[in-house]
């Protein structure tokens, strides 16, 4: 069993890493995450330290790419999907088929976990 717990910011997946979460789950501060609140979410330059503090940590890193692509930002799902790959993350919460395929095609090596709204169709 892995606790896998959510952290908006720095600080959060700083405490949730040193109170026990095996894995911590992330999104960008854009609209490829569900979740993009202000004052929430990670930079690549915050994503950077995030990777970084986790691994030092010997833990995992999941990063939320869970809102569906539109058709004339499907560029930036990817650029997404690549930077997170880029810099180390473990694991990508994927909502998009599109890129679900994209990331198993270009990044075979990282876990894409299917749980959340957007599978009800598989």
């Amino acid at each position: 069993m892995e606790l896998l717990c959510p952290a908006g910011n720095l600080p959060a997946l700083k405490a949730a890493i040193e109170n026990g979460a095996d894995a911590v789950y992330i999104g960008l501060k854009d609209d490829t995450n569900a979740r993009h609140f202000a004052g929430l979410n990670f930079t690549e330059k915050k994503l950077q330290e995030a990777v970084s503090f986790v691994h030092q940590h010997r833990r995992k890193l999941h990063i939320a790419i869970n809102t569906f692509a539109h058709p004339d930002g499907y560029a930036r799902w990817q650029r997404a999907v690549d930077m997170a790959a880029q810099l180390g993350a473990d694991a990508l919460i994927l909502a998009d088929i599109a890129m679900l395929e994209y990331a198993a095609e270009r990044y075979p090596h990282i876990e894409r976990p299917r749980f959340g709204a957007g599978f009800r169709h598989q």
